[in-house]
């Protein structure tokens, strides 16, 4: 990429191209290039997407984004849960740039509790995550005593994780009343290229044993408001799920069928973490946790009950 400071009319680094390739930004023959790695040929067309503000000064703009308290919904001396939007990674991406949950709650926590002495910041363990567009629940542990048995409630699936989300109803899908419960059961793997975005399906082998029960809400015309509670912890565990059963979640990127139209649009991925039950790992005492269905969830609502 000899090209780019002349074109940019600038000098620019090797590890700024490095993060331009990892960023995403860097595109030939209008197909993403993130390793760098693959020939060119004479005649193709190579495209950058520039930010300066971003590249040059990222560090500076992210320190510049504080947590909002009003996420908590729960927090004792070893537990922290907070309600996550949507649009923001759980945790540390290949872009150093990209703000994420984890380091925000490790920075607000070291700014107002203050650092453990011979610490650089304060502790804060993650033991599960939500996909980048998913709201909702994320717990996290304050102290390191916490962390085994935090680990052992979600290996053994004593964490109840439930969901809520809007699915458009496919014409091939089966017709369900409001109160219905159904399950969808299999094995899932990886089911496409690995250039690619990666993208999770039933596999008739080596996949992993996956789970999800499901209860509609509430029925609307050609859509449901559905209930999930994974039973595994699969990638895209409900999204491909919801899916396999011609109920794709509304706002879903990565697994909505291209030739469905649904006549409402979402926003953004209509999938909320909306409830975790569990037995307190240090104190066994039950705790139950909810986080109200964020504003693109209730517009989508109005409109299907107006």
């Amino acid at each position: 990429m000899d090209w780019l400071p002349v074109a940019l009319g600038e000098p620019i680094s090797r590890t700024q191209i490095r993060a331009l390739l990892f960023g995403g930004a860097v595109y030939v023959n209008r197909h993403r290039n993130k390793d760098g790695m693959s020939p060119v040929f004479s005649g193709a067309t190579v495209e950058v997407y520039y930010d300066a503000e971003k590249l040059n000064h990222g560090p500076a703009r992210i320190q510049n984004i504080r947590f909002d308290t009003n996420r908590i919904v729960f927090e004792d001396e070893w537990l922290l849960i907070v309600d996550k939007p949507a649009g923001i990674p759980t945790q540390p991406t290949i872009d150093p740039f990209r703000t994420n949950l984890y380091d925000l709650i490790k920075r607000f926590l070291s700014e107002r509790d203050g650092v453990p002495e011979g610490k650089k910041e304060a502790y804060v363990g993650l033991h599960h995550r939500l996909d980048r567009d998913t709201s909702g629940l994320v717990l996290f542990t304050k102290r390191e005593d916490a962390n085994k048995g935090v680990s052992d409630l979600f290996l053994s699936h004593r964490i109840q994780k439930t969901y809520q989300c809007m699915v458009w109803r496919a014409p091939q899908a089966k017709v369900y009343q409001p109160g219905d419960r159904f399950k969808v059961e299999n094995f899932l793997g990886k089911v496409n290229a690995k250039n690619e975005n990666t993208r999770f399906g039933e596999v008739r082998a080596g996949g992993d044993y996956a789970l999800t029960q499901f209860r509609v809400i509430e029925a609307f015309r050609d859509m449901y408001w559905l209930e999930a509670q994974p039973q595994t912890g699969r990638t895209h565990q409900i999204r491909v799920h919801c899916t396999e059963v011609n109920l794709p979640i509304l706002g879903d990127p990565m697994y909505f069928p291209e030739n469905l139209a649904p006549f409402i649009a979402a926003p953004r991925l209509l999938l909320h973490a909306y409830q975790l039950e569990f037995n307190h790992p240090m104190t066994d005492q039950p705790v139950s946790v909810t986080a109200n269905l964020p504003e693109e969830f209730m517009q989508v609502l109005g409109t299907l009950r107006s």
